[in-house]
């Protein structure tokens, strides 16, 4: 296998929207081959991925596929959440807010103290 040197490789920003994370991380080396890879990054203040890859960069069609592998993605885990409740699946909405419970990790006082 030849060596890729930092020289070769080229950084593409790629917008977030409508992409899931999981799916881009887990697809990336099947649409830019074995040497390509992926960060979150934000660029010019949106969210989005930095590809790193010695080719070229996704295609429009390439991160269509993406979008659409993200959206059933996203379906399916609110999917999944939504019977984990107990609730019936009619009520899947993918982006409903779902309320969690942060611990603290210092106690209350040590808040206090920097106020």
């Amino acid at each position: 296998m030849p060596s890729i040197t930092g020289n070769e490789l080229k950084q593409y920003f790629v917008p977030g929207w409508g992409i899931s994370r999981n799916i881009l991380f887990s697809h990336i080396h099947f649409f830019l081959g074995p040497h390509a890879s992926v960060r979150p990054y934000s660029y010019q203040g949106r969210e989005g991925y930095l590809v790193i890859t010695p080719g070229p960069p996704l295609t429009e069609k390439q991160i269509e596929d993406l979008q659409n592998l993200s959206r059933q993605y996203e379906q399916q885990a609110a999917e999944r959440m939504v019977v984990s409740r107990g609730q019936p699946e009619e009520d899947v909405f993918i982006n409903r807010p779902i309320r969690v419970q942060q611990q603290r990790r210092c106690p209350p006082s040590y808040y206090r103290r920097y106020r």
